[in-house]
Parts: structure tokens; sequence; C-alpha cells
């Protein structure tokens, strides 16, 4: 099979991987599609599957999609739990969406991320990641969920206990909001800034029952059993025992979870505590510290499982990688054979290329110059008259090829000793004027003064149309004559034409002498 089969083959097989890749890489961009839109709170794919989509995209995608595919993956285990798992994709997706100039992406990872150190309880990181996240929102044009990352950031102020600082978010987020005609946010922004009314060293009841009020009256905005909790500590910091009942008793009414309970708990220890009711605030604050107390342990049983799972991914991780090195050793080496078996193949199939070339070149300029060697020899056995066989004689051109031909046959010089002596007769034919004005004074004498004739019908002809016209009438083939004027035969057939038509539009009374004289050819 030649090269150029080869690399026909080799590329069909590659526009072939192509358009498979190109498939395959369409569907998994779908399939990285579905799965971001269903991401909730709840996982509706294994989170195992999720990394295997990343893996793939970290490998083949571009930054946004990996970005994009470690985004899912990071949100599939927050929602198994594995919060220090969940931290290490996020970093990953913001690196790849940060390189993309996704802003949008950068933003919603951000916010995530503010959860997820919420939840592994580190504030500080919790905050710097919102900021950056409403940031982020802001310049990609979602006002609304810029202002939820400054709402979200007054609360963790507030939950540390800097309650200046949350009160200047809340009223900036809670005008803003008014202004948006958010209905939602701001209603959130009151219950935030409600609690914080109730929290703070001085607190303000009046402030935390109007700002309560505002939001079930004017937004029409259900109060949570939390909200009902705070409104009943309010009334009892007020002085309104009975109001404060009757929320306590609506918000146990509306508790769900585990921890709404414990809430409305602790809002029960506080307003007997400071109705006096020693024996009721206790009892309140026993169930309280049970709820702690069992929360607490879990969280730690479940930092251990994670531990060791996370030690167990890693080891497994590890031994992938150290297999994967390993195959990518191999693959390199391969690879690196196949290169240098491709690179002596090429250089051996370029060599021999040229050598047939050369010996192709040999061959042609051999049969050429035998060629006009053999036609050299066909026209000096013609029979002329004797005063041409002076000329004839003059030019020894049978006894110079039959001399040479003599002393080196039967050996390797005979060849390049023919084709020496064709190459100067050839060259004393096209060069040499003495050797040129020989053979028409041989045509002279031998086609009844032809040259002569035609110099003298034609005087302003070129030396180069006489030497064509003498050649041709002295009968040498058309690849003698290009050989011999260093012309390509096309060429020589042109101008044979041409002069042939130049000769019959004259008004030379001789003109078919001499188109007779070109037809002996």
């Amino acid at each position: 099979m030649k090269p150029a089969s080869y690399l026909i083959i080799t590329v069909a097989c590659i526009v072939a991987l192509s358009s498979c890749d190109t498939g395959l890489f369409s569907q998994m961009d779908k399939a990285l599609d579905e799965v971001e839109q269903g991401l909730g709170y709840v996982n509706t794919l294994e989170t195992k599957d999720v990394r295997k989509m990343a893996d793939w995209f970290d490998r083949r995608g571009d930054d946004g999609q990996k970005g994009r595919a470690f985004y899912c993956l990071g949100r599939n285990q927050f929602n198994d739990g594995d919060f220090p798992a969940a931290i290490v994709t996020y970093i990953k997706a913001l690196e790849y969406s940060v390189k993309a100039a996704d802003t949008l992406r950068v933003a919603r990872i951000c916010y995530d991320m503010a959860h997820t150190c919420n939840a592994s309880g580190n504030s500080t990181d919790e905050m710097m990641y919102l900021a950056r996240s409403a940031e982020a929102f802001k310049v990609a044009g979602f006002q609304r969920e810029s202002q939820q990352a400054l709402l979200e950031i007054g609360q963790a102020e507030s939950g540390l206990g800097r309650y200046g600082a949350a009160e200047d978010i809340f009223k900036s987020v809670l005008f803003d909001a008014h202004e948006m005609r958010d209905t939602l946010l701001e209603a959130r922004c009151l219950e935030s800034y409600a609690a914080l009314a109730m929290s703070k060293d001085t607190l303000d009841p009046a402030l935390a029952i109007d700002l309560l009020s505002r939001a079930a009256r004017d937004l029409d905005f259900p109060l949570s059993s939390s909200d009902k909790g705070i409104l009943a500590y309010a009334y009892s910091v007020a002085g309104k025992s009975s109001e404060s009942q009757r929320w306590l008793l609506e918000a146990r009414a509306t508790a769900e979870t585990d921890a709404e309970i414990a809430d409305v708990n602790f809002r029960e220890y506080q307003i007997s505590s400071r109705g006096g009711d020693s024996k009721k605030a206790l009892a309140s604050l026993e169930k309280v510290m049970e709820y702690a107390n069992r929360t607490q342990s879990a969280a730690l049983s479940e930092a251990v499982a994670a531990s060791q799972r996370d030690y167990i991914q890693g080891q497994a991780e590890a031994d992938r990688e150290r297999l994967h090195a390993a195959r990518l050793k191999l693959w390199v080496l391969a690879l690196g054979a196949l290169l240098a078996l491709a690179a002596v193949s090429a250089v051996y199939f370029v060599r021999k290329a040229e050598a047939r070339r050369k010996l192709e070149a040999e061959r042609l300029e051999t049969e050429k110059f035998m060629n006009i060697a053999e036609d050299l020899q066909a026209r000096l056995s013609r029979p002329v008259s004797k005063a041409g066989l002076k000329d004839i004689d003059r030019f020894n051109v049978l006894e110079r090829l039959c001399e040479q031909y003599y002393v080196y046959e039967g050996t390797d010089n005979l060849q390049p000793k023919i084709l020496k002596e064709v190459k100067s007769i050839v060259e004393g034919l096209r060069s040499d004027k003495k050797t040129q004005r020989g053979l028409e004074a041989m045509l002279d004498q031998t086609m009844d003064s032809v040259m002569s004739r035609l110099r003298g019908d034609f005087p302003s002809w070129k030396e180069d149309d006489f030497l064509l016209f003498c050649f041709t009438a002295a009968g040498f083939s058309s690849t003698t004559i290009s050989a011999l004027m260093g012309k390509e035969k096309s060429v020589i057939y042109n101008r044979v034409w041409r002069l042939k038509g130049r000769i019959s539009a004259s008004d030379s009374p001789q003109k078919e002498f001499f188109l007779s004289a070109l037809e002996k050819k």
C-alpha cells in the first residue's frame, strides 16, 4: 500500500472518530443541562453518577462546562450532608467558572458555598462568600438575588452578636425590597429585623411587634412558628401576658420539626422565667437542652462517619491516581514508539521515492540522448552526394560513436561514454555557429540550396527561425530538435506550425518549395 493510501485511511479514521466524539459530547452536554435543571434540596441522582459526569467534563469539557459539572456535584454532596467534600468541589467549580468569566455561575456557587460554610459552623467564610455572591449577582443583573445575599449577611452578623452592623443591613435591604416591590424579600427582612429587635442587649418589643404585624397585615405573609414565638416573647416583655400566652400556643400548634419545637420550648422558658414560674421554666429548658444534646451527638457521629468516609475515599482516589499515572506512562511510551516508527517509516518512504525519482530522471535523460544519437546515426546513414560526404565526414558523428562503442563495449563505462559523446554533439549543434553553418551547407548541397534561398527570401528572420527550419528540413525528430534547441516539444510543435504559417502567408515565389522541405520530416 502506498503512503498516500495510508494517509487517506488515517484521515478517514480521524473524521469518523471526531464525528463520534462530537455526538457523545453533545449527549453529555444535554445530560449536564438536565442534571442542572433538576437541582434542588433533594438529590434526584446518586452522587457517584454525578461524580462520573463531572470527571468526564473535567477531562474533555471547557472551563464553563467544568464549572457547571462540579457545581452539580457540590450540590449533591451538600444534600448528602458531606460538607467537607462539597466545599472542595465548590472551590473547583468556582475556579473554572472564574476562568470562563461566567459571573452568574460564580454568584450561585458562592451562594451555595456560603450555605455549606454555615452548615459547617464557619461564619467568617459564610459572610465572605455571601458578600462575593451579592456582588456577582449585582454585576449579572440579578438584583433580588443580590439583596437576598445581603439579607443573609445581616442574619450572620446578628448571629455573631454584631447587632449594629446587622441592623444597618436590614434597613438597607428593607428599603430596596420595598422599592423593588419584592414582597417575599421584604417579609423575610421584617422577620429577621424582628428577631434582631428581641435579641440585642436592649430589647425593643414594640419594634418587633410592629415589624411582624406589617408582614402579616400589609404583606399577607403567613407567620412561621418562630415568628409567633418572637411575638409571644415580645408581648411578654411588653407586659401583655394574655397576648403572650395566645401567641405561644399558636407557635406550639404550628411547630412541625424538632428544631421548631425546641425553639417554642426556648420561648416558653424565657416567658416562664420572666413570669417567675421557675418550675415550668426549668422543664422547658430541660427539653431545649435535650434537643441540643441530641443534635450535637448526631452531628459528632456524622462528623466521625464523614471523616472515615473521606479517608477511605481519599485512599481509593489515591490508588486510582496511581493507576491512572501508570497507564498514562504506558500510553506515552507506546505513543513514543509509534511516533518513532512513523518517523522512520516516513524517512524510508521519502528516501525511497527520491531514489526512484532520481533513477527515473536518469533513465529518461539517457533515453532522450540515445534517441538523439539514433536519430543522428539514421540521418548520417542516408545516401548523399559526394559533395555532401565531405561535410558529413566533417561532423564525424558516427565515427565518434562507433569508436566509443568499440573501446567500451561490455564495460560499465559504455553508457556514460556514449552519453558524453552525444552531449558533445548536441552542444555543438545547439551553440557552435561553425557546426550550424556546416549543417546548412550540407542541406544546400543535398536539397537544392534550400537554406541560401530561404535566407534570400526572408532576410528579416531571426537566427532561431533559420536554425529551426534547418533542423526540421534535415529530418530531425521533435525530440531531437527539443534537445538541440533546449525547448519543450510542445513549444517546438507550435513554432514549426507558426513557421509554416509565415511561409504560406508570405509573397515568396518559392514558398511551396520551402514548405515541401519542411514536409520531408
